[in-house]
């Protein structure tokens, strides 16, 4: 495995919008701090929401409804290279993100912007609803999240966001296990993630929490099954910043 953005096919002047479940916060982050190392000014943003971090990871953090971030963006995109922007404070450990317009507006202020586009509340498998995710039209890579951690699971609300949906595409009932079949089910539902890439932009999957080789054996096989609709994917682990193609 290396890192994650030769992996993830993202570099400068990408806008990465990011969906799916099972550790979109944590690959964000990730992936702002390798392009930070390779010398690319980041700015992460959501059309959702986030929950707060430590600024060590987040960068400095700025809130639209606090007043006009703008000339703090400039300042610390240029000083420090990594900065967070989001709409309004919703309570203390929760922020709601901008309008998809808004990224539209800030795509060329930094040379790759990382957007969490998508709520899963945790869990680590998603098929989406009708209004999700709110990806902005300027997204050059639409990234779909899935944790492996759910194979062998009950398909349930504990592991599994918008359960109806992912039983649906799947064909099975809530309660079942949670095999590979579901999980490719669930990704490549063609009313899901597949119908929600923007025009011009490229699609691919990562498949997280793939540590281990029954992990990563899983990984391959699932990979060769979303390609196509995807153009890539590949699997690692979002925590320790790895990541290997798998198809």
């Amino acid at each position: 495995m290396s890192g994650l953005l030769v992996p993830l096919r993202i570099g400068r002047g990408d806008v990465v919008a990011v969906a799916g479940a099972g550790g979109k916060t944590t690959l964000i982050y990730r992936l702002a701090a390798q392009a930070r190392r390779s010398g690319l000014r980041v700015l992460v943003t959501s059309t959702t929401h986030m929950g707060t971090l430590p600024e060590a990871t987040t960068g400095p953090v700025f809130v639209e409804a606090d007043g006009d971030p703008q000339p703090g963006l400039e300042r610390e995109l240029s000083r420090g290279g990594l900065v967070t922007l989001l709409g309004r404070r919703v309570r203390p450990d929760k922020l709601e993100g901008v309008r998809p317009e808004r990224v539209d507006d800030l795509a060329r202020r930094a040379d790759l912007v990382l957007v969490e586009a998508d709520g899963a509340r945790g869990r680590s498998l998603k098929t989406p609803a009708e209004h999700e995710p709110v990806v902005p039209l300027s997204t050059t890579l639409l990234l779909v999240v899935a944790a492996l951690d759910v194979l062998g699971r009950p398909l349930a609300e504990a592991h599994v966001h918008r359960i109806d949906r992912v039983a649906a595409a799947a064909g099975r009932a809530p309660g079942s296990v949670v095999d590979e079949d579901v999980v490719v089910a669930a990704l490549q539902a063609p009313s899901g993630y597949p119908s929600r890439v923007p025009p011009r932009a490229r699609a691919g999957v990562f498949l997280n929490k793939a540590e281990g080789e029954a992990a990563l054996a899983a990984a391959g096989r699932i990979a060769r099954r979303l390609v196509p609709p995807y153009g890539f994917v590949a699997a690692g682990s979002a925590r320790a910043g790895l990541a290997q193609v798998m198809a």
